[in-house]
């Protein structure tokens, strides 16, 4: 049996002090950026904003970066690639979000937290989301730092 291919979107959003909004879905695969499947009619931007902020109540993000896209398995329910049923395609953007931004999870979303840039990796449980995020870990700090 093939997977099936869908598409999701989200974003590495900045908060104060060169902290990034990791979210962490309700019965826990771990932590993870805050995404969602595209809906029908929607750009990939679009369904960034709207999922960012239905998992950690974040409005006005300011765009910053398009960090590309990259491609995974679902995460099954031990934790694992679950190969048989969904290959995502996940696209991210980098965003800022106001000042003092405070996030609220979502039902969906147990927990939802600022974490240091340094401490990002350590938090990715997901291979793939840590050799991704690998790729573009300068982009992100030299935008922290222009702040």
């Amino acid at each position: 049996m093939e997977s099936r291919r869908t598409r999701t979107a989200g974003g590495v959003v900045l908060g104060d002090h060169g902290t990034i909004a990791l979210v962490c879905r309700t019965g826990g695969k771990g932590w993870t950026f805050p995404k969602g499947h595209i809906e029908e009619g929607e750009t990939d931007e679009e369904a960034a904003r709207r999922e960012i902020q239905e998992e950690t109540g974040l409005t006005d993000l300011e765009r910053i970066d398009d960090l590309g896209s990259y491609e995974r398995f679902r995460i099954g329910k031990n934790g694992t690639d679950d190969d048989r049923s969904e290959l995502k395609e996940v696209h991210l953007y980098l965003f800022a979000a106001p000042m003092h931004a405070t996030l609220v999870p979502s039902t969906e979303i147990g927990e939802a937290e600022w974490v240091s840039l340094s401490h990002v990796i350590d938090r990715l449980p997901h291979p793939k989301d840590r050799a991704w995020f690998t790729t573009v870990f300068e982009r992100i700090r030299e935008a922290i730092q222009r702040d």
